[in-house]
């Protein structure tokens, strides 16, 4: 018999959305909660509607984004517009342990989930808010995405072409970032209640959690003065030289190299084969590489272009030197070690196509998850108004007709 994971007979209500909230979920469910996800027919979250479509079929059941960032969540079906919806979720969140939301602050409140509520019918409930700024400051009421929140937190001003303007960061990153980042203070909090059985608020500041990512060039600016900028892909501390990605042979390949020290050098310019430029005495120390890095870095990028990545770095990690190709998409789901560790699994969805999600990215040795595509709408409703509230099924027949299960 297979071992319960440590969060079985943990319930959670999430009223997270898009991709933050959803993730937090995801990852509890990981660890073997259960988690029921709010949401209606009536306001169609907007992950849902992203493409690509399975089978090029455009439904909110079939949108690939979803199926892989819900992954782990349920579906009950709620239109929170309606008293008698909100009242159905009270009593949800008083059968259960946990309960998400990344509104912006006050939106809980005007329904009627503020914690002093949720308090009221489960008086050691935890209540976790992941607004974009947190729930207290002058940027309590700002409205962001992933992509706003890489500017707000500094982090786009890093990211660009050395010299050159900043380049915003590609994507919303910040969304799985926070919210696996946030799973685990709701791991602290659940841990805090089995010993004094007492729940908590907590307020997890999205912005605070990205600005983790900016941690080496604020100690610079705190010790030295210095406001970061954009460098390319050199270090920004300048606590390494070479630092970057370089071209190599085939279409859009490339490889990642990082020298950390005086030996990692010498080992370097052993893997080379020791070339009479790298044997310049400028260049054995990094303080000699640093005040030389633009033409290291070109001379390094016309070695590269002459190997495969994948076996250059095989070789430069052999020979003691950081180095790993850049994998894109294909590369990741193609890749021996991904495959090995189970990181990316191929599921068959309840409306029948297949489709390669995340695997369970936290693993245990007595455990182990089983992953299931992001639900259909409403998938968990049966359970969570019939076994869960104990609904006279006729009762439950009306509200479904009058849409308040939608």
């Amino acid at each position: 018999m297979a071992a319960p994971l440590p969060l079985q007979g943990i319930r959670v209500v999430n009223f997270g959305w898009v991709w933050a909230g959803p993730v937090v979920g995801q990852t509890l469910a990981f660890l073997g909660a259960e988690v029921l996800k709010i949401e209606s027919r009536a306001r169609i979250d907007m992950t849902r509607n992203l493409p690509p479509f399975a089978e090029g079929i455009v439904d909110p059941n079939r949108s690939l984004s979803n199926n892989a960032c819900w992954a782990g969540n349920g579906s009950v079906t709620l239109d929170l517009k309606q008293a008698e919806a909100r009242a159905l979720a009270l009593r949800l969140i008083a059968e259960s342990d946990v309960v998400i939301e990344n509104f912006g602050p006050g939106v809980m409140e005007r329904l009627g989930f503020g914690y002093e509520a949720l308090r009221a019918v489960k008086p050691d409930i935890i209540l976790f808010s992941m607004p974009a700024a947190g729930l207290t400051g002058p940027l309590e009421h700002v409205r962001t995405y992933g992509l706003s929140l890489t500017s707000l937190t500094g982090l786009d001003s890093l990211v660009g072409y050395k010299g050159g303007e900043p380049i915003p960061v590609e994507n919303a990153f910040a969304d799985p970032f926070a919210g696996i980042f946030g799973s685990f203070a709701i791991i602290v909090a659940l841990n805090h209640r089995r010993r004094s059985g007492e729940g908590q608020h907590i307020d997890f500041s999205q912005q605070e959690a990205v600005m983790q990512m900016v941690g080496p060039a604020y100690m610079d600016y705190a010790l030295n003065g210095r406001s970061g900028a954009p460098l390319g892909n050199e270090h920004p501390t300048a606590a390494a030289a070479p630092h970057g990605i370089f071209r190599c042979r085939g279409r859009d390949r490339w490889i990642a190299i990082a020298v950390a020290s005086d030996e990692e050098w010498r080992a370097l310019v052993r893997a080379l084969g020791a070339p009479a430029w790298a044997g310049a005495p400028a260049l054995s120390t990094l303080a000699g590489r640093l005040a030389a890095i633009d033409e290291l870095h070109a001379r390094l990028g016309e070695w590269t272009q002459g190997f495969d990545d994948r076996e250059l770095a095989q070789t430069l990690q052999a020979a003691g030197v950081a180095a790993s190709p850049v994998l894109n998409v294909g590369d990741l789901l193609d890749d021996p070690h991904y495959r090995a560790r189970g990181t990316f699994v191929e599921v068959v969805h309840p409306l029948g196509f297949r489709e390669t999600i995340y695997g369970g990215y936290v693993k245990m040795s007595r455990g182990t998850p089983a992953v299931q595509p992001g639900p259909v709408l409403g998938r968990d409703n049966d359970h969570a108004f019939l076994d869960i509230l104990r609904l006279p099924e006729d009762e439950y027949r009306r509200l479904q007709d009058s849409k308040v299960i939608y």
